[in-house]
């Protein structure tokens, strides 16, 4: 499959998007397929194609190198990269396999490239690139000294080197720029605070363009930045979480023994606890997913112990407000205002909650059962349908099924309207 193929299924001002960001100029009046010629041309030139490739991270290049050579089977472990090629055009997914493969004329130009001189720039850039993802997902603000201590682990080099590589990797890849602190209006900052830089802050670009700037850094206050070892570097960049978290290494062995889950589906489940709590979500949506595929649970003490994993997994996960720590790595007073309320979704998660209740009042987590519950007027006939019926009233929760028989989820039905 060649590159335009791909192309041909993108609008047209898909296309001049992407033209812009290849800063490709006089492309509004190209038809179609000239615009895609184009923008083929550049992507598959030496210059454009050395520099994209260059950023790939080791896990991503090896995967790609092997796609090069026939469509390759993804790993659980090689999802995220599969899924940056594909976004950096470098690779699709073959149907109905799922294969990941390599464009035939990117690979021909990658094969042109590849040489020794080549893969030393990977070697330097690609390391950069995983403490760039660190840092958009841990930080998205910081001095450019806290990124120097991440990525001198690997790679000697001065900050004035590091600099210049990080500025001469493609904007739309990296998604960040280095800007002086008076270019942002915080020339006046505290010497002393960790913000403070004399060469400049790395912003996340996305940052800038919401309202959610002001926010991070009121939240990250003075927090000290956490530099994670390469080990933790390499761990979040290629499984999404940190895997070897004791944690985390607790809660994959209990879901694999307990829930009778492969690995696969166990560092799946994992990866999907680490992002509810990223987000700040409440650990009951784990507890309503866990009822919604059917994963119950065979005692009352089997349950108590999954909440007690699933709270320390909670206080084991970084976070971007804590500039990288994880909450047990702060002081008690992280969560100003005290501990989110848990409320259930479900009539199940319910009464798991009810039976934990104990157990998380004692890690100081509110619980309220009934918090997330409509009562509505029902009737039964315990003497059969020709009986006197008996009115009761019943807790309904979002994501019961909706009492009207429509097969809906309440929340999602009759629910809309309360």
């Amino acid at each position: 499959m060649q590159l335009r193929e791909k192309l041909e299924y993108s609008t047209k001002q898909e296309l001049l998007d992407q033209a812009r960001s290849f800063e490709l100029k006089k492309c509004s009046r190209l038809r179609k397929e000239q615009l895609i010629d184009r923008i083929v041309t550049c992507f598959c030139s030496e210059e454009m194609l050395r520099s994209r490739l260059a950023c790939l991270t080791k896990e991503q290049m090896d995967l790609y190198r092997k796609a090069c050579i026939s469509p390759t089977a993804v790993s659980v472990n090689q999802v995220m990269d599969a899924i940056q090629l594909n976004r950096y055009w470098l690779g699709y997914f073959e149907e109905p396999t799922d294969n990941l493969c390599v464009f035939d004329d990117v690979a021909d130009a990658f094969r042109k490239i590849d040489d020794e001189a080549f893969k030393k720039e990977n070697s330097r850039k690609g390391w950069m690139m995983k403490c760039v993802c660190f840092f958009i997902n841990y930080y998205g603000i910081a001095p450019v000294e806290v990124i120097y201590e991440m990525y001198k682990q690997k790679i000697k080099c001065s900050l004035d080197e590091m600099v210049s590589i990080l500025e001469g990797m493609p904007m739309d890849i990296i998604e960040s720029c280095i800007f002086s602190m008076d270019m942002i209006g915080i020339q006046d900052w505290p010497m002393d605070s960790p913000l403070y830089s004399k060469n400049g802050l790395l912003i996340h670009i996305p940052l800038l363009e919401s309202k959610e700037f002001g926010y991070l850094l009121r939240q990250q206050a003075e927090k000290d930045f956490f530099v994670p070892s390469e080990k933790i570097i390499d761990e979040i960049c290629r499984s999404g979480y940190e895997v070897s978290s004791l944690a985390y290494q607790k809660l994959e062995s209990f879901i694999r023994k307990r829930f009778s889950l492969n690995y696969e589906q166990a560092v799946s489940l994992c990866l999907q606890i680490w992002a509810n709590s990223y987000d700040g979500n409440s650990p009951t949506d784990i507890l309503n997913h866990l009822s919604e595929a059917n994963i119950s649970f065979s005692s009352d003490k089997i349950l108590n112990e999954f909440v007690g994993l699933l709270m320390n997994a909670y206080n084991s996960t970084r976070l971007k407000e804590n500039r990288g720590h994880k909450p047990d790595e702060l002081s008690k007073d992280v969560f100003k205002g005290g501990m989110p309320t848990i409320v259930p979704a479900s009539s199940n998660a319910a009464a798991m909650l009810r039976e934990a209740e104990p157990q998380l009042h004692a890690m100081g987590f509110p619980v309220d059962v009934n918090g997330g519950a409509d009562t509505i007027q029902t009737s039964f006939y315990p003497n059969g349908l020709n009986g006197q019926a008996v009115n009761m009233e019943k807790k309904i929760y979002p994501n019961d099924p909706c009492p009207c028989g429509s097969g809906k989820k309440y929340k999602k039905c009759c629910g809309k309207f309360k």
